[in-house]
């Protein structure tokens, strides 16, 4: 199975909507289209997770990067749309401390844009897709889908 990525702007943040399984084997791929896909000097990121079906603890390793690039002032990130199984392990990991998350992306465009002070128009960066093969190797967590 692959993962993918697309973008999109909702209020002035910057929404990334990621789809598949994350794993060691796809994660270094994922973590540079994301650094490919925020443009220079964005203050804000929305990680829309809804269609994820699993994530290793790599993939865990990816969003805490991410979530380092938008420490400082005037910046913010948040999780929003956990599965089931992802959102456990987040929280059981203490990663809800380092990075917020959202039941929705209206709920993290809210909180991102309160915190943060953006708006603007819903121009959206060039859609970027990361397509790989699903790989057996290293540890991992196993994560269920959401139900319901």
């Amino acid at each position: 199975m692959e993962v993918s990525v697309s973008w999109s702007r909702d209020g002035g943040v910057l929404v990334a909507s990621l789809s598949g399984r994350v794993d060691s084997g796809n994660c270094a791929v994922l973590h540079e289209a994301l650094k490919e896909g925020i443009p220079e000097g964005e203050r804000t990121l929305a990680m829309d997770c809804g269609q994820l079906t699993y994530m290793s603890s790599a993939g865990l390793r990816v969003l805490l990067d991410m979530s380092q690039r938008f420490r400082g002032p005037r910046k913010a990130m948040g999780l929003c749309g956990l599965p089931e199984g992802i959102d456990s392990v987040v929280r059981l990991s203490g990663f809800d401390k380092i990075i917020p998350v959202h039941e929705s992306v209206a709920d993290a465009v809210a909180a991102i844009s309160g915190k943060v002070g953006v708006g603007g128009p819903d121009d959206a960066p060039e859609e970027v897709v990361v397509d790989e093969p699903e790989s057996s190797g290293g540890f991992s967590f196993r994560l269920g889908k959401r139900t319901g």
